[in-house]
């Protein structure tokens, strides 16, 4: 990683690989900062497969109650799924996993599972020391990615998974 650079996972939202809920083959998700309000996303984010030509608007899913304010009025809203295997705005999976011997290993795109594998390839294992940094993505690895016993191992399972077609 850069030297006093964070690396979020919401860092690598504009365009998440996913697999497609229709064909299973290999979609995009067009997506925005995880940073903007709820409106931006609304307009910004789509998905489409290539494979299948099945294709969705963010706008056009469903909202759900989130609470209902002191008047008894409920207030409905997108769900957003942060730090998980699926993307954020649909909830489809991601294309880039791979099941380790310790655990689920993912990226949302070939740029974040590029950097996950530079992190694991250096021995030094550097994390930047800005305030925010326990939401870095380094600090938010499982123990065993940072391991040095398991390198060599997901160093080769990450070469496999970015040659998935």
């Amino acid at each position: 990683m850069d030297e006093g650079q964070v690396d979020f996972n919401s860092d690598f939202t504009d365009q998440i690989d996913v697999v497609c809920p229709r064909c299973e083959k290999k979609a995009l998700v067009i997506g925005a900062s995880l940073r903007v309000p709820i409106m931006e996303q609304e307009e910004k984010v789509r998905f489409c497969c290539g494979s299948c030509g099945y294709a969705i608007k963010y706008a056009n899913t469903p909202k759900m109650l989130v609470y209902a304010n002191s008047n008894g009025k409920p207030r409905y809203s997108r769900m957003v799924y942060r730090n998980m295997p699926i993307d954020p705005f649909f909830g489809f999976a991601v294309w880039y996993k791979v099941e380790t011997t310790q655990g689920l290993l993912w990226a949302y795109n070939l740029e974040h599972l590029s950097l996950i594998e530079a992190y694991i390839a250096d021995p030094l294992r550097e994390q930047n020391a800005l305030e925010s940094k326990n939401n870095s993505l380094a600090n938010r690895l499982p123990k065993w990615v940072s391991s040095a016993k398991g390198r060599e191992y997901l160093l080769r399972l990450i070469a496999r998974l970015k040659l998935k077609k």
